[in-house]
Parts: C-alpha cells; sequence; structure tokens
C-alpha cells in the first residue's frame, strides 16, 4: 500500500448512527512516524459542518501542510481537517525502491520475513480527544498488554532524543510556498516554480464514490525536501483556484471563490454496512 485516501477523523459509529451526516471530530489528529518510508502526509484545511456535512468556507486563502516521513518525527495537526497520504507525491517507483531488501545473506524465512516487514511506511497515529469518549471505542485491554512485542534486538535503538540538537526539528527542513498572487514560489530556480495539478478521491467515509478533491502542488518544492524528511507550507490565494471539489455525478467543479465556495451543500452519505 503506497498511500491513504483524503479522509476526515471522526466518531465514525455516531456519524452512522446519526445518518451519515454528523461530523464530531478529535481535538488533534496526530502521526509518530516510525520508518523514513512511504508517502507524506497531506494536511489541508478543508472542513465540514459538524451537524449537516456541508464544507465551510476557508476564507481568503486554503492552507495545507506537506510532511516527509523521518523516523521519530511527530506531526499535529487540527483534527477538523482534510488529509491523506498521497503515494504519487513521491517520485514513480521511489516507494518500491525503499521496500527492497538484499535477501542474498539471509536463509532464515522468519527473518526474512521480520526484516521485511520493518522495510514499509509505518506510523502510530493517535487522536486526542477532549471531554468526550468516541463510541464503540474501548480502552485496551490489560491483559494484552504483555503479549505486544518487546525491544530484544541490541540493533533495535529507541526512538529517543536527548537534546534538541538530535530532535527532527532541527535536522528536518522546512519550506514555504504561495500558489496565485503573482504565483509566487520557495527557492529560486525555475523549478522550484513549476506546479503540477492532481485530483484524488476523497474517500474512507467522504461524500460518496464521486467526490474528488483536485489541488495544483508545488511538486518540485514538495519532493525536494524528502531527502531530510521535510516539510512543506502550502497556501493556496482564492484567486489561483488552486483547490477545488469535484462532486456529484456530472464530476462537475465547485466552486472555490469565496462568495461561491459558501454555497457548496454537498452532504455526506452514509456507508451501507
Amino acid at each position: 500500500k503506497t498511500g491513504i485516501s483524503f479522509h476526515w477523523d471522526k466518531d465514525e459509529d455516531l456519524r452512522l448512527a446519526m445518518g451519515g451526516s454528523m461530523y464530531l471530530h478529535p481535538h488533534l489528529s496526530t502521526v509518530t512516524y516510525l520508518t523514513d518510508i512511504g508517502a507524506p502526509t497531506m494536511v489541508v484545511s478543508c472542513r465540514v459542518n459538524n451537524f449537516s456535512g456541508e464544507y465551510i468556507a476557508s476564507g481568503d486563502s486554503t492552507e495545507g501542510y506537506v510532511s516527509w516521513p523521518r523516523k521519530g518525527k511527530h506531526l499535529s495537526f487540527d483534527g477538523r481537517y482534510l488529509h491523506a497520504a498521497p503515494g504519487d507525491l513521491m517520485e514513480r517507483g521511489e516507494f518500491d525502491k525503499q521496500c527492497k531488501i538484499d535477501a542474498s545473506s539471509i536463509a532464515d524465512d522468519l527473518e526474512l520475513q521480520k526484516l521485511k516487514r520493518r522495510h514499509r511506511r509505518v506510523t502510530f497515529l493517535v487522536n486526542v480527544w477532549l471531554n468526550y469518549k468516541p463510541f464503540n471505542v474501548d480502552s485496551f485491554p490489560e491483559t494484552m498488554i504483555d503479549k505486544m512485542s518487546v525491544q530484544k534486538e541490541s540493533s533495535q535503538q529507541p526512538i529517543l532524543f536527548d537534546s534538541i540538537e538530535q530532535s527532527c526539528m532541527s535536522r528536518c527542513g522546512d519550506s514555504s510556498v504561495v500558489i496565485g498572487r503573482n504565483r509566487a514560489a520557495a527557492g529560486n530556480d525555475e523549478k522550484s516554480h513549476v506546479n503540477q495539478d492532481f485530483t484524488w478521491p476523497i474517500g474512507m467515509g467522504g461524500c460518496g464514490s464521486n467526490e474528488r478533491i483536485r489541488m495544483t502542488m508545488p511538486l518540485y518544492a514538495i519532493r525536494n525536501e524528502k531527502k531530510q524528511g521535510g516539510n512543506v507550507h502550502i497556501e493556496w490565494a482564492h484567486d489561483s483556484s488552486g483547490v477545488a471539489i469535484l462532486k456529484d455525478e456530472e464530476n462537475q467543479l465547485s466552486a472555490v471563490e469565496p462568495e461561491t465556495k459558501s454555497a457548496i451543500t454537498c452532504k455526506r452519505q452514509k456507508i451501507e454496512s
């Protein structure tokens, strides 16, 4: 699996119980990367009304944040925001290269399987809910704690940072890009100003199978941060038409301009079990 579809974190059982249009989000959504492998996390300031599932106009611009995996790195963001891990932000064939291992010196099948498991995108996801517990969610049973794997091999180092110099805050790169407003972009070379349009489905409990999000992405700037597990902050000015929703059977563009974006009334459909 190379990526994760766009979705909102929410109390899914409550949403279904209320007919598919109630969206109760966590206070914070968090991602902790346990490997350097795979697609980046992408967060976009696209929100929906809690009680109707309708889109909420975001003001003068739409913001996004792209975070590349780096072992030990921690990302937290507003739990109301749309997010995903789009695999096609990576170079073609890069994910397969990352997962490839040299098995020539490994004779034991169990050791080989263990090595393969460590060469994949692994994240620890935690949602923070304040003064609320989602429906049908229970505490992890104490009887299962001793069944969890433990660190046995000396080669497996714990993910600990003793000083700010060792933290990802110091080691990971960071850049900003503005799309629109004279097409400003990060960097001084021509490549950094090249943008590319992508269209992704909104799945995992979205607005039906035909709803998609189209975004203009500063692909070079994003990929340029990959090596050091960096981050890219993106701002789409509304005069750029850089973010749009494709919805309904006709796949027509939902407007992204402020005066028309507020008119979007696409309600989330109930997912039949």
